[in-house]
């Protein structure tokens, strides 16, 4: 008896957590132009989704040789619930000829969402391919405050791939 309920404990636990993550990409409704880059669980089941856009670069008419893109990549903090709480949002400007690419400016917006959630700094930095944005959200219980810290970065390669 003891083996059939330690069995069928192990299989609930490995069905949920092969269930809980296809959940949370689900909560995250998408739009045409974003694609989902990574999702990271956290221990008390929230859990931060990253999405990068895939609109098409325009070309930059000043330097033929070369092409011009702006993209953006966001990170969204969800409660268990599945409502965000917070994000941080990082957007490069990157040219690039096919041997070498360049970020020409960084930009960042954070954003707390939550009524118990704030921010308390925002950055955004660049250097050689990559932008960089970095954020410290707060969030305020009746236990105290909690101080929660993400960064998201941008690359752009030599033939224009955005990562």
């Amino acid at each position: 008896m003891k083996k059939i309920f330690t069995s069928i404990l192990i299989l609930t636990i490995l069905c949920s957590l092969i269930i809980f993550p296809a959940n949370a990409v689900e909560k995250y409704n998408a739009s045409a132009n974003e694609t989902v880059i990574d999702v990271e669980y956290l221990e008390n089941g929230d859990y931060i989704v990253t999405t990068i856009d895939n609109s098409l670069p325009e070309p930059d008419v000043n330097t033929p040789n070369a092409t011009t893109v702006t993209k953006t990549k966001t990170k969204n903090y969800y409660n268990s619930a599945g409502n965000v709480m917070w994000y941080i949002k990082v957007q490069g400007t990157f040219t690039y000829n096919g041997t070498s690419s360049k970020c020409t400016s960084a930009a960042h917006k954070a954003a707390a969402l939550g009524t118990s959630w704030s921010i308390k700094s925002a950055s955004s930095s660049k250097s050689g391919n990559t932008a960089t944005a970095k954020a410290v959200a707060v969030h305020k219980t009746s236990y105290g405050n909690k101080e929660y810290s993400a960064s998201v970065t941008i690359k752009c390669s030599k033939t224009g791939v955005i990562s």
